[in-house]
């Protein structure tokens, strides 16, 4: 199947939905010697639905160091191992990053295996443009670098794509008003499951969506945030709601 000199797999896996899986996907993880995952209990309930015995191992923010090094003398052994996150396309926001390079210094081959991504999935079908966009991931924590980071964003004009705890949300959504206006939002929870809501409005219809919804603040949110007040839509108006 696979082909070529040992290799680190960088393979994307489901948001949320199990049968979001590549085949290719599958394929490779039955190939690999080994798994590194962020977390072995999530990723286990992955291989088990799909009967695959690689062996699992841990690969996370405070081990990446010792266990990118193992990682690393195993390919350079001649096995093929696959890095997989919580979920989705790692790298993105994950810890993977220093395992990555550390390949490239040590001139391993590294192959991406494409696939779910809740980044692009909110961008689909937030209903903003998105023809050029900005992904900022986690902003800073202290409201005055958060800040400064909005204002960066704003001056930039692409839309931009954030992650952020349901908890501290709304906090977020202040400071994105305080920065920018009334600017349209895509508001995206639990995408591809059971409770999946993707809603896109101005800001401050969104806060009143949100006060009657409170269960909206559960989980990670995915927002995505056109930096513009659109003159073309009143300060209720919705575009989108699934």
């Amino acid at each position: 199947m696979e082909t070529g000199a040992p290799a680190l797999y960088v393979v994307a896996t489901p948001i949320g939905n199990l049968d979001d899986i590549t085949l290719r996907a599958l394929k490779i993880l039955r190939f690999v010697d080994f798994i590194a995952c962020e977390d072995t209990r999530k990723t286990r309930i992955l291989t088990s639905k799909y009967h695959i015995k690689t062996r699992l191992l841990s690969y996370h923010e405070y081990n990446k160091k010792k266990a990118s090094e193992r990682i690393t003398e195993e390919i350079e052994g001649g096995r093929n191992i696959a890095l997989v996150s919580e979920a989705g396309t790692p790298l993105i926001s994950d810890p993977g990053s220093y395992l990555v390079r550390m390949c490239m210094e040590k001139g391993i081959r590294i192959v991406p295996v494409p696939g779910a991504s809740s980044v692009l999935s909110a961008l689909s079908a937030s209903g903003l443009d998105v023809s050029e966009f900005t992904f900022a991931g986690f902003l800073p924590k202290k409201e005055g670098k958060r800040k400064k980071a909005l204002l960066k964003l704003r001056d930039e004009g692409r839309t931009f794509v954030l992650f952020e705890p349901g908890r501290s949300v709304l906090k977020l959504m202040d400071n994105i008003f305080e920065t920018m206006g009334n600017v349209r939002v895509c508001y995206a929870k639990e995408l591809t499951k059971i409770y999946e809501s993707l809603i896109t409005r101005d800001l401050s219809g969104l806060k009143r969506e949100i006060e009657k919804r409170p269960e909206l603040l559960k989980g990670e949110i995915t927002l995505v945030i056109e930096p513009k007040v659109s003159r073309d839509l009143s300060d209720d108006s919705e575009i989108l709601k699934v």
